[in-house]
C-alpha cells in the first residue's frame, strides 16, 4: 500500500503543494490534499471512541481515508474553518469555534504520524521574541528590538539607534506573500512618527535597529538541508524597508558561511523544527544578521528562480524515517 501523506493547506494555496504533491508520488506515495479552510462543508471527519476502538476517518474528494493510514502530514498553512451563510450570525462565532476544536482533536489524533512540522512547534515558534533570544543564545547576531506600547520607551529606543529603526508586525495578515488582506511591511520609523501617543499605545509591534544590506538572503531548512536564495535591495524605494512588495527584483544564488550555519541548525533544533523559512542580512562590513525562521514559510521562488529542489527535499523528509523528536524548550 502507497503511503499516505496529508498535505494541510488553504483553498487559495497552488503552486508549491502542487510541487510537494508530485514528489511524493514519484517516490510511490499518496498525497492527500486537505484544506482547512473548506471544513465543515467540503469534507467530513470522523473521530470515535467506541468499544475500547479509537478510530477515525476523513472523507474527501470522493473518497475515505482511515487515520491510522497516514503516515506524514505536511503543515503548509492552517486557515480558519469557512461556515455556511445559513449560519445563525448569533451562533456564528460559537460554530466556528467549535470546528476549531474538532479539527484540533483531528491533529491530534495524528501526533503518531511524522510531522513537518508538529503543530506545537509551529505555535511556539510563532513567538518572535522568543526566537530572537535564543537565536542569540544559539550564537546568532539579532537586531536590537523593542517591543512595547510604552510611548516614552519607545521614543527612548529610537534615540539610542543611530542606524535608524524599523517598525513591523509579529503577525502575518494575510496568506502568501503577494500583499493581499492588509499586510503591513517592515517600515522605517521616524521620530515625527512617533509623537502620538495614543497610536503608540494602540498596540505594540516591533521596533528594531534598522540593519544595513549588501543582501537579503532567504533561508529554506529542511532538516540539516540548507537552501539559500539573496535579493540586492533596490535604491529609492522609499520608507519600505521590505523586499516583499517590491517588483523587479530577482533572486541569486547565496550561501551561508559555516560560522553562520553550525549556530542556526542550533537554533533550529531548539525551536523543535524540521523545516524553516529563515530571513538573513548580509551588511556591507560582511556580518550576518538573523531575522526570524518562519515555519511555515514561503519557498516557491528560489525554487522556480533558481531551481533549487526544495520539494524534493520535503517529499524525502515526509517518508524517510523521522529524528529523534526534539524536547520543546520551556515556555519563557
Amino acid at each position: 500500500m502507497s503511503p499516505l501523506v496529508l498535505l494541510l493547506t488553504h483553498a487559495a494555496d497552488h503552486t508549491t503543494v502542487d510541487w510537494v504533491a508530485e514528489a511524493l508520488r514519484r517516490r510511490g506515495a499518496e498525497p492527500l490534499r486537505v484544506d482547512s479552510d473548506r471544513f465543515p462543508l467540503h469534507w467530513q471527519l470522523g473521530l470515535s471512541l467506541e468499544g475500547g476502538v479509537d478510530a477515525g476517518f476523513l472523507r474527501l474528494q470522493g473518497r475515505t481515508h482511515a487515520l491510522d493510514a497516514v503516515q506524514a502530514v505536511w503543515l503548509r498553512q492552517l486557515q480558519p474553518p469557512a461556515l455556511s451563510d445559513a449560519v445563525d450570525e448569533r451562533f456564528r462565532a460559537s460554530c466556528v469555534q467549535e470546528c476549531r476544536h474538532v479539527l484540533r482533536a483531528l491533529w491530534d489524533r495524528l501526533e503518531q504520524a511524522r510531522w513537518i512540522n508538529g503543530l506545537p512547534q509551529v505555535e511556539r515558534a510563532a513567538a518572535k521574541l522568543r526566537q530572537l533570544r535564543l537565536a542569540r543564545e544559539a550564537g546568532l547576531r539579532v537586531p536590537d528590538t523593542l517591543c512595547s506600547n510604552d510611548p516614552e520607551a519607545v521614543r527612548a529606543f529610537h534615540a539610542r539607534q543611530t542606524q535608524g529603526v524599523v517598525m513591523k508586525m509579529q503577525t502575518v495578515l494575510a496568506p502568501g506573500m503577494s500583499g493581499g488582506g492588509g499586510n503591513l511591511y517592515t517600515t522605517v520609523i521616524e521620530a515625527a512618527d512617533l509623537q502620538d501617543d495614543h497610536g503608540l499605545a494602540l498596540c505594540p509591534p516591533l521596533f528594531q535597529e534598522r540593519i544595513p544590506k549588501a543582501e537579503e538572503l532567504r533561508v529554506i531548512a529542511v532538516d540539516d538541508q540548507l537552501f539559500c536564495g539573496a535579493i540586492r535591495p533596490q535604491a529609492g524605494a522609499g520608507r519600505v524597508d521590505d523586499w516583499r512588495p517590491q517588483a523587479g527584483l530577482s533572486w541569486q544564488p547565496a550561501q551561508l558561511p559555516a560560522a553562520v550555519v553550525r549556530p542556526f541548525l542550533a537554533l533550529m533544533r531548539r525551536l523543535g523544527l524540521r523545516y524553516g523559512a529563515a530571513d538573513f542580512i548580509h551588511t556591507p562590513d560582511d556580518d550576518w544578521v538573523f531575522l526570524e525562521v518562519n515555519a511555515c514559510g514561503e519557498w516557491g521562488m528560489l525554487q522556480r528562480e533558481l531551481g533549487l529542489p526544495i520539494a524534493d527535499a520535503l517529499a524525502a523528509a515526509l517518508l524517510a524515517d523521522a529524528p529523534p523528536p526534539v524536547a520543546a524548550a520551556p515556555a519563557a
